[in-house]
């Protein structure tokens, strides 16, 4: 895929996720989540963690150097508020095809690896927040195919370092979404 559709790719997700986002507001937050180590408020505050570091990766070229992945966030009670300002945040500094060039400091990945991770981040955790509150995902199919491209590029690796579940075997006809979930250890079919 080209630069341009993974920095499109990126503002589609954001925008889609966010309405998610918006929609979850009156979920309990002790709800379970596809990620079966995290109800929905552990869920939210890795989220709110992760988009917090790439916020500041997409609009300093760098990694924090004091929290780099976002450890350190906490959810705020508002937080479909501070997710939508993430989300809006990460559209804005990513959604630029210069934002996938050369590196950003702190990290030893190139800002291109950096922008795909970006983009499995807010698709996979959108969708595990969709399922945790009862929505479903509708994304085009270039997204789709977009996102299934960088899951099955790190999917591997995403296992080694436990990012991923153990693949879930999905349908030959299943959509590149689903596909992309069940590579990355997620079962499309997953309700709470």
């Amino acid at each position: 895929m080209s630069e341009t559709t993974t920095t499109n790719a990126i503002g589609e997700a954001c925008q889609t996720i966010t309405g998610i986002v918006r929609a979850a507001a009156d979920t309990d937050l002790d709800s379970p989540t596809p990620c079966t180590d995290f109800d929905l408020r552990t869920l939210l505050t890795h989220f709110a963690g992760t988009t917090t570091a790439f916020v500041h990766a997409g609009s300093s070229r760098s990694l924090d150097p004091d929290d780099p992945w976002g450890s350190n966030v906490k959810l705020s009670q508002e937080w479909p508020s501070q997710l939508e300002g993430n989300l809006s945040q990460i559209a804005t500094g990513w959604s630029r095809a210069e934002a996938l060039d050369g590196s950003i400091d702190g990290s030893q990945m190139p800002a291109r690896a950096l922008g795909e991770m970006l983009l499995i981040e807010v698709i996979l955790h959108g969708w595990d927040v969709a399922r945790a509150s009862g929505q479903q995902v509708e994304i085009s199919d270039a997204l789709g195919a977009e996102v299934l491209r960088c899951v099955s590029a790190t999917a591997d690796q995403g296992r080694e370092f436990h990012a991923y579940g153990p693949e879930v075997t999905v349908a030959e006809d299943a959509s590149d979404l689903d596909k992309a979930l069940g590579l990355a250890g997620r079962d499309p079919n997953w309700t709470r």
